[in-house]
């Protein structure tokens, strides 16, 4: 894993002052935030698919609409 330099300088000096590793202190840090980005992922497909389908219902109907009405039985 990459990091900014800033950022590995701010968990190394952490990990200094408490006597734990950069490991310990990046696997908290995922691990607290993970589910948040967790459920920004599923809202985002969830937001997606909703759109999609309005999309495909509203394309549906404004043919159903459009349609030259001596064509239709």
């Amino acid at each position: 894993m990459r990091l900014p330099p800033d950022i590995i300088k701010r968990i190394d000096a952490l990990a200094e002052h408490t006597g734990r590793s950069r490991g310990l202190y990046i696997r908290l840090a995922l691990s607290a935030f993970l589910p948040q980005l967790e459920e920004d992922h599923w809202n985002q497909k969830t937001a997606r698919y909703e759109r999609d389908g309005f999309n495909r219902d509203f394309a549906q109907i404004t043919t159903h609409l459009m349609e030259d009405p001596k064509s239709s039985p």
